[in-house]
């Protein structure tokens, strides 16, 4: 029997009126070779952004039939925040990738900027999205969210800021130059839902690159005295931001 703890899986079609079927090989591997499920046990199927708690009514070889008993809770917040983040070596890109989306961060936006540790070429970047997609997938059916976050494709961060004024979002940059924390800045302003939130590289950004935010209209907030690793500041900002707007559920 799998508890409420349990991660959720994805559907991949609908049947009036009520079923739901799960095809993708890997979930159907987890299902029944790992979790054990049986026929008649109750799982939580997230489809078309909405999570259902469902009964199994049939596995086949090729899929299994979940019958819907409800619709849970949407557990996805008001506030839109995407991590603009300039691309650090793998294994801290993916504990980024996999973390916040477990924080509540819609998308990810891969900065290439001028200090960037990683510079992509074309060679192999479809297997990389690839391997970040699933990374977010699994994030996502683990904690339980109702939406996957959307993954770029690399920017530079012109484009990013583009980007942002073009959806009207505001831009918050974490800055160790700025003179005031996350909390001052939102007591002395008001920041919308709609953010985009850019994590420099282990350099930190360059004086060019802070000067190019501030003529974008970057709000910058300090993380305090201690130097934070990439995935570390990505994670605490993304968290820290969530929070101070309501969009962790905490408050």
């Amino acid at each position: 029997m799998i508890d409420s703890m349990s991660p959720t899986f994805f559907a991949t079609s609908f049947k009036e009126p009520d079923l739901l079927y799960i095809e993708d090989k890997e979930d159907i591997f987890h299902l029944v070779n790992v979790l054990r499920v049986r026929e008649g046990e109750k799982i939580n199927v997230n489809y078309n952004l909405k999570i259902y708690e469902t009964y199994v009514e049939r596995i086949e070889k090729d899929k299994i039939v979940c019958r819907i008993i409800g619709e849970l809770e949407d557990k996805e917040s008001n506030v839109e925040v995407y991590l603009c983040q300039s691309l650090p070596k793998r294994e801290s890109w993916e504990i980024i990738l996999e973390k916040c989306t477990e924080i509540g961060v819609v998308g990810f936006i891969p900065l290439q900027t001028q200090r960037s540790i990683v510079n992509l070429s074309k060679d192999g970047l479809v297997k990389k999205y690839e391997r970040w997609n699933k990374i977010i997938r699994e994030a996502v059916k683990q904690c339980g969210r109702n939406r996957l976050p959307l993954l770029y494709q690399v920017k530079s961060l012109e484009e990013c800021l583009g980007l942002a004024k073009e959806k009207d979002f505001d831009i918050v940059v974490a800055w160790e130059g700025a003179e005031l924390g996350l909390k001052d800045i939102m007591n002395r302003r008001e920041i919308k839902d709609k953010i985009f939130l850019f994590i420099g590289p282990e350099g930190s950004f360059t004086d060019e690159e802070i000067e190019l935010m501030k003529k974008y209209g970057g709000i910058f907030f300090n993380m305090g005295p201690r130097i934070l690793k990439v995935e570390t500041a990505a994670i605490v900002a993304s968290a820290l931001l969530l929070y101070e707007k309501g969009g962790l559920g905490l408050i």
